[in-house]
């Protein structure tokens, strides 16, 4: 990364725990209709101010994400079943979020723990990949 990348990168306002934990609620809320549980790993929780990512990721790109990734693929997501790996796509952020779906015996849904995100172009994965534009 360029000096002036990173001297960028570290006057934009990052992501805080608070942020994330609100934006659970908002992804849990979205979701909960198909029986599923969003939740985010500590590697998300650290990934998404990493500087790797060049360009802040923001709060309204994630949200962006999650309700798209809902009204597009929420019926398929929740069909997918327990174990199964994917991850969301932003087309037009190149913001990449890896989850797993595992069942939770104790309230008797699907979670969808986001493993990590990322913004990069042409993520490549063995996992099926749902686009969002």
């Amino acid at each position: 990364m360029k000096l002036k990348q990173y001297l960028q990168y570290l006057t934009e306002q990052k992501i805080t725990k608070e942020d994330l934990k609100n934006l659970e609620v908002y992804a849990d809320k979205l979701f909960r209709a198909l029986g599923i549980d969003v939740e985010f790993t500590n590697h998300f929780s650290r990934r998404v101010n990493d500087p790797r990512n060049k360009k802040q990721i923001t709060m309204e790109e994630l949200t962006r994400l999650f309700r798209e990734s809902y009204r597009k693929y929420g019926r398929r997501i929740s069909e997918l079943g327990p174990d199964a790996e994917a991850v969301i796509n932003d087309m037009l952020t190149d913001i990449n979020v890896p989850f797993v779906l595992q069942w939770d015996p104790k309230n008797k849904e699907l979670d969808l723990v986001a493993k990590t995100v990322m913004r990069k172009k042409d993520f490549r994965t063995s996992n099926p990949i749902l686009r969002i534009d």
